[in-house]
């Protein structure tokens, strides 16, 4: 039995399709990353985490004693910022394991491009999709808390709005990775519970306040740290290069230096 299932497993090795080898065109990648970010907008995973989010915060509002434009525009972009953060996880994750899950993974492997084309082109479609709408959140917000309050715009500085863009798109960047290492819809939600409820992001924070006493340098490595890191983690999986292999190492060991030297005296 085990030398005819070898023989099934040999034969079938040498009748699938070879995936393409060469280099991925821009061209293609720009074509992928285009058709991405519009589904990852609309992907009810995405909309949902939105939807989920907002009701939660408008909860809190209602719980609230005090009332005002300016209070009720505060809990509206924490609950849209909180809701992007967890819906890009989710849809970053559902997108990369799409093919496996409707079974076209030795279809793409008959195209002449290489599995690192749909690789890159998730994690530009998680740019310009998800990423662009978070940079339109932030300038919105930014300029309704110049106009409106001064005490919003005196905690509204640059750093919170930039450290905000680079969480969207670490997060959806680790979304892509885990997709890619652990094929199922249930790698995003476990990713996002596990987080959560493990104290991971308590002790290093994906957002922090400059008040907060945080390394504003060390934290803006942190993010751009854990964005290389997991999309080198991504393409290691399509093919393990050394180059690949090294880079991810290295990045996720700046990460892991930054995150320590981000924490303020006497922590947060």
């Amino acid at each position: 039995m085990a030398t005819s299932m070898r023989a099934t497993i040999d034969e079938a090795r040498s009748s699938a399709v070879p995936a393409g080898t060469g280099r991925p065109r821009f061209g293609l990648i720009w074509s992928i990353g285009r058709i991405e970010a519009k589904q990852m907008l609309r992907h009810p995973a995405f909309l949902l985490s939105v939807a989920f989010a907002l009701l939660l915060f408008r909860g809190a509002i209602g719980a609230s004693s005090e009332t005002g434009l300016e209070l009720n525009l505060a809990w509206l972009v924490g609950g849209l910022a909180v809701g992007t953060l967890i819906g890009c996880v989710l849809t970053a994750n559902v997108a990369t394991v799409r093919a496996r899950r409707d079974r076209l993974v030795e279809l793409y492997g008959s195209l002449p491009a290489p599995t690192e084309a749909r690789t890159a082109g998730l994690l530009l479609g998680l740019a310009l999709g998800i990423g662009g709408f978070s940079v339109v959140v932030g300038a919105v917000a930014w300029y309704a808390f110049e106009r409106l309050d001064d005490d919003l715009a005196t905690g509204a500085d640059p750093f919170l709005y930039g450290q905000y863009l680079l969480a969207v798109v670490a997060l959806g960047t680790f979304g892509v990775a885990v997709g890619r290492w652990i094929p199922t819809v249930l790698g995003g939600p476990l990713v996002v519970v596990a987080h959560v409820f493990s104290g991971v992001m308590w002790i290093v924070p994906w957002i922090a306040i400059t008040s907060s006493g945080i390394s504003v340098p060390w934290h803006l490595a942190y993010l751009v740290a854990v964005i290389v890191g997991f999309a080198a983690l991504a393409f290691t999986r399509d093919r393990r290069t050394v180059l690949r292999v090294v880079l991810a190492i290295a990045a996720l060991g700046v990460a892991v230096v930054a995150a320590v030297q981000q924490t303020p005296p006497g922590g947060y």
